[in-house]
């Protein structure tokens, strides 16, 4: 019995990082009137002077009709960039984010906060890790 609970376990801690990574609720908090953005659990490693492209989504409670804008901010030599900055109902509620280290960026973690705005009700946030290896 004990060899079976053992390896249970650990399969059940491998795939706890991979749960949810969304942010906390904006629009209207607690009621299907509000949104959440869904950002990628684990993005690869991105070279110095590479650039890799992630998947932002906008999760609409059934209820949020309004347009969201979105923003990034990325520490200093790293830029972050949305193909569209605004996500309308009716429309992909997908994005691609471009995220660039410079030739000379620190390797290492490093947090771009991505940020979602609707036409009415509370923003959110919820940080995206980025790591950043020697070229």
């Amino acid at each position: 019995m004990r060899r079976l609970l053992i390896p249970a376990a650990l399969a059940v801690f491998a795939l706890a990082p991979v749960g949810c990574n969304k942010s906390p609720e904006g629009g209207t908090p607690g009621t299907a009137n509000s949104f959440q953005l869904d950002l990628p659990v684990i993005p690869n490693a991105i070279k110095q002077g590479d650039t890799e492209t992630v998947k932002i989504k906008v999760d609409r409670g059934k209820d949020f009709k309004g347009a969201v804008k979105l923003s990034a901010k990325a520490p200093d030599k790293i830029t972050a960039e949305f193909d569209r900055t605004t996500v309308k109902d009716g429309e992909s509620q997908e994005v691609n984010l471009s995220i660039k280290p410079a030739a000379d960026a620190p390797a290492g973690d490093h947090k771009v906060t991505i940020t979602g705005t609707p036409e009415s009700g509370s923003a959110t946030s919820k940080d995206l890790t980025v790591k950043v290896v020697a070229k």
